[in-house]
């Protein structure tokens, strides 16, 4: 059993071991510092404190060693200097100390100095006091946020003050009837919380940024927010993180080979330290270069990475036909919006291919070019979606009957009506149509017809043809016999509908003939017979 247990035990420790080698980890905050003083005894003040310091554990990666707190009847001027001086006998000169005091402070009248006031001290510190222990302390950077409350009815005072708390501060001066709404650390909480706060993305979200966010709060309108010193100093340094960018937008992302979105995204999670390689594509775009990021997952990094993406070309040459130039030729991509006429060197080229107009990957696509009347061509091809495609378009002189199943099959039924008819005014025989643009012109037809008496004998003679195609012979006999009748005698016209009723009604004439054959036949055997009675009786001897 303790066999089994050791060998466990080895077990766990080995997994454990390989999951912390490959599994990179953020650096920690060790360069930070953070004092908060509460100098009220609100409740929701004290969970809110609670919240900003997990934030700044988790989010901001500051060890909970390097935040300290005091609240309620330990905020006082002496535990205030004496934590000071232990900071700054535990840190380095270069690092930064972040200074956060919520309570009342006031400007005594004819003075020019702020007081933070602490419970059971009417004086309580003078602005220049807390300067000159923040320079006892040997920091180089200390960064003071003020969520101050007064009971001075004159807040544009506090915009005069003379004296600048720190290398950076916020100072934001509420009125005292809002003491215990605890404004300034919602909104700071907030902008920590959030990465939308981070403008300049540079992984830092800094005094002055928290200032933007806050002066945008309605609850901020009638108080004081006053950045002043060096307004970039940062209060949190955020996670590391690559930002992707492409124009135009929407091109899928991947990071050494992983997949993880589209442009443009900020990535902070599963970064890996050192080289990652940066793929972008789109669809109707070339794939451009890959990129890589150097990063060594430390706080406050940040990549930028951008592609302005080349769309790709369908292009290629309309060719005329022989004799003809092929100035002012309509090319366009079937099932699509687009569409341009060429010049006279025939070039068509289609890349300019906004969201809505994106063609599908591995789906073939049929170029079409049409000149005049009567000359077209088409040509297909198969969009890749990454690749520029090169296609030559033959322009060929085609029947009026050619260009109506044309229009028909790309939906134009008008057009393929009005082609037909500019077809027949020069012929009546015209060929073999799809069943479903015959159907589509029979109805136009025999509807005119229906509606008035027409004299013209084309129209009947092709609407009688129409019918035969469609496979109505009781309909197309009426409309040849409409000809016959309405066609002069001896003409082509009266000719065709009567040898058309011929083979329409063959069936029928063929039963009549054979009907009079057989009467024939039998009227003769009948005659036949009698004449041999005849004979017989004649020759028989009288008795």
């Amino acid at each position: 059993m303790l066999k089994h247990k050791t060998t466990f035990t080895f077990l766990f420790i080995s997994v454990a071991s390989v999951i912390l080698m490959t599994t990179p980890a953020v650096s920690v905050d060790s360069g930070t510092y953070w004092l908060i003083v509460d100098a009220t005894p609100d409740a929701r003040t004290h969970e809110l404190l609670n919240s900003l310091t997990e934030l700044l554990t988790t989010r901001g990666q500051i060890p909970s060693e390097q935040i300290y707190r005091l609240e309620g009847e330990n905020a006082t001027a002496e535990e205030i200097y004496a934590l000071l001086q232990e900071v700054g006998q535990q840190t380095q000169a270069d690092e930064t100390l972040i200074f956060l005091y919520h309570g009342m402070v006031t400007k005594p009248r004819g003075m020019n100095t702020m007081h933070l006031l602490m419970p059971g001290n009417e004086q309580g510190i003078k602005d220049v006091t807390l300067n000159q222990w923040f320079r006892e302390s040997g920091r180089r950077h200390t960064v003071v946020i003020v969520d101050g409350y007064t009971d001075n009815t004159n807040l544009n005072a506090y915009y005069a003050n003379r004296e600048t708390l720190g290398t950076a501060a916020l100072n934001v001066i509420q009125s005292a009837e809002n003491t215990e709404a605890a404004n300034l650390l919602q909104g700071l909480h907030d902008a920590l919380a959030a990465d939308t706060t981070d403008a300049n993305d540079n992984r830092q979200l800094s005094i002055i940024e928290a200032y933007e966010l806050l002066r945008a709060d309605e609850n901020f309108m009638d108080g004081i927010l006053a950045p002043t010193g060096d307004v970039e100093q940062p209060l949190l340094k955020l996670s590391p993180a690559i930002k992707i960018e492409t124009f135009p937008e929407g091109a899928q992302i991947s990071i050494n080979d992983v997949e993880i979105g589209n442009t443009p995204q900020l990535v902070t999670e599963n970064l890996q330290q050192g080289t990652s390689t940066v793929v972008v594509k789109k669809v109707g775009y070339l794939v451009p270069l890959p990129k890589t990021a150097e990063l060594q997952l430390t706080l406050g990094e940040s990549v930028h990475m951008g592609w302005v993406l080349q769309p790709i070309a369908v292009h290629g040459i309309v060719e005329g036909v022989a004799g003809e130039s092929v100035a002012e030729t309509i090319v366009w991509i079937g099932g699509t919006t687009h569409q341009q006429a060429v010049k006279a060197d025939g070039a068509y080229r289609f890349d300019n291919w906004k969201d809505s107009g994106l063609l599908t990957i591995d789906e073939i696509y049929t170029l079409h070019a049409k000149q005049g009347d009567l000359n077209y061509g088409t040509a297909t091809f198969t969009f890749a979606g990454h690749d520029n495609i090169e296609q030559a378009i033959q322009l060929i002189k085609r029947t009026w009957f050619e260009i109506s199943q044309i229009a028909f099959d790309q939906n134009d039924h008008q057009g393929a009506i009005i082609a037909f008819q500019n077809g027949i005014e020069r012929t009546t025989n015209f060929p073999q149509l799809s069943p479903d643009l015959t159907v589509l012109l029979l109805s136009s037809f025999a509807d005119a017809l229906d509606k008035q008496d027409v004299q013209d004998i084309n129209t009947l003679i092709v609407t009688a043809k129409l019918a035969e195609q469609h496979g109505q012979p009781d309909l197309a006999k009426r409309y040849w016999q409409e000809v016959k009748t309405k066609a002069r005698k001896g003409t082509p016209a009266a000719k065709l509908a009567s040898q058309h009723l011929w083979q329409l009604n063959r069936t029928r004439y063929l039963f009549n003939i054979g009907l009079i054959v057989v009467l024939v036949v039998l009227v003769a055997s009948g005659a036949w017979t009698y004449f041999r009675y005849r004979r017989l009786r004649k020759k028989e001897p009288i008795r």
